[in-house]
């Protein structure tokens, strides 16, 4: 349990801020319902008014403001590196978090906040990062581990699923 929330939380500190948050910029892409007209946004409202949502429609000049760029997805990107961190530390057989993941990419979709490319795109790009994230987590384990915690060393030689 502990590895992966070690790996999750390394993919997420360095995924989110160093690599999707860059792309964002970089393609500029605005939010469904930014740039089609009639696409709502559902959101959570604003702070202390949870209860009820706010929904803002585009082609309303005081609600097109824009925050946040849509290509791709920070959180279905997060979602899938905490699934793919859990694949990695107890196997292909794990199967249910790659739901969460489906439920986070319909979510972003269905608030208006993503187009499915972005979702789609965020995926693979996820599991890549996470994968060099934990092989290089392994690899630094490998060296460190035996010196300054032989014994944690010796019951846990990887922090990955061994085949």
């Amino acid at each position: 349990m502990k590895t992966w929330v070690i790996l999750t939380l390394f993919s997420v500190s360095i995924g989110d801020p160093l690599i999707c948050n860059p792309l964002k910029h970089f393609f500029d892409r605005p939010r469904p319902y930014q740039a089609v007209e009639g696409v709502r946004e559902v959101s959570p409202g604003p702070a202390g008014l949870r209860t009820s949502p706010a929904v803002r429609i585009s082609g309303i000049p005081e609600q097109d403001t824009l925050h946040g760029r849509s290509f791709p997805s920070s959180h279905v990107a997060n979602a899938t590196a905490a699934a793919m961190s859990a694949r990695l530390v107890w196997g292909p057989a794990l199967r249910w978090p790659w739901y969460l993941v489906i439920l986070a990419a319909l979510g972003r979709v269905y608030t208006g906040d993503h187009y499915p490319t972005d979702v789609l795109a965020s995926i693979p790009l996820s599991i890549l990062y996470t994968w060099v994230i934990a092989q290089f987590t392994n690899a630094v384990w490998k060296n460190v581990g035996p010196k300054y915690f032989p014994k944690l060393f010796a019951r846990m030689p990887s922090f990955l699923h061994s085949r």
